[in-house]
C-alpha cells in the first residue's frame, strides 16, 4: 500500500526523537540533525507512490543515515575552502566538566567505530529498535543483528578502555 500523508505524519511523530538521537551521535550538531531529518522525510514523501507504508520506519532510518554520511563528507570538503566552525558552538554549555569529558570520550570512541558498528549501536541503544527492525533497516538477516551488535559493543568497550572487551 502506498504511503499517505497520515502515515508519514504518524511516522514523524513516532520517530522524531529516536531518529534525532541517532543522528546527533553521527553529526554532533543539532541544527544539522534537524536538516537531515527533514530532508529524509521529504525524500520519502517524494517517493510516496512506491513506498510500502508498513516499511516506512526502516526506509526513513536508512535514508537519514545515508544523508548524515553525505553531510559528514561535505563537512570534510568544506574544511579545505572555509574556516573551521567554532567547536565550542557545538557543545552544550550546561554540561559540567566531568560530564563534558565523558561526552567527548564517548563521542571520540563512537567516531572511531566503523559505520556498521556505529549504526547498530546507535539504532539499538538510542533509537530503541528491536532485532527485527534493525534487520530491516540494515538489510541483513535477524540472526546477523545479534552478532553485529555483540561485536559493536565489544569494539566500543575496547575504544573506551573499560576492560570488558572480548
Amino acid at each position: 500500500m502506498a504511503l499517505d500523508e497520515a502515515a508519514l505524519l504518524a511516522a514523524y511523530r513516532r520517530l522524531r526523537q529516536p531518529l534525532h538521537n541517532v543522528l546527533y551521535r553521527w553529526l554532533w550538531h543539532a541544527p544539522d540533525c534537524e536538516d537531515v531529518m527533514h530532508d529524509a522525510f521529504l525524500r520519502v514523501w517524494d517517493r510516496r507512490a512506491t513506498v510500502d507504508a508498513s516499511k516506512v520506519d526502516a526506509l526513513l532510518y536508512a535514508t537519514a543515515l545515508n544523508l548524515a554520511k553525505n553531510r559528514l563528507r561535505w563537512r570534510g570538503l568544506w574544511r579545505f575552502v572555509a574556516p573551521e566552525r567554532d567547536a565550542a558552538g557545538d557543545e552544550d554549555p550546561a554540561l559540567d566538566a566531568e560530564a563534558h569529558l565523558a561526552q567527548r570520550r564517548v563521542r571520540a570512541a563512537l567516531e572511531r567505530l566503523d559505520d556498521t558498528a556505529r549504526n547498530v549501536l546507535l539504532l539499538s541503544e538510542f533509537a530503541g529498535l528491536d532485532t527485527a527492525q534493525l534487520a530491516e533497516v540494515l538489510g541483513v538477516a535477524p540472526g546477523t543483528v545479534g552478532s553485529r551488535r555483540h561485536r559493536a559493543l565489544a569494539a566500543l568497550r575496547r575504544e573506551l578502555g573499560d576492560g570488558h572487551g572480548t
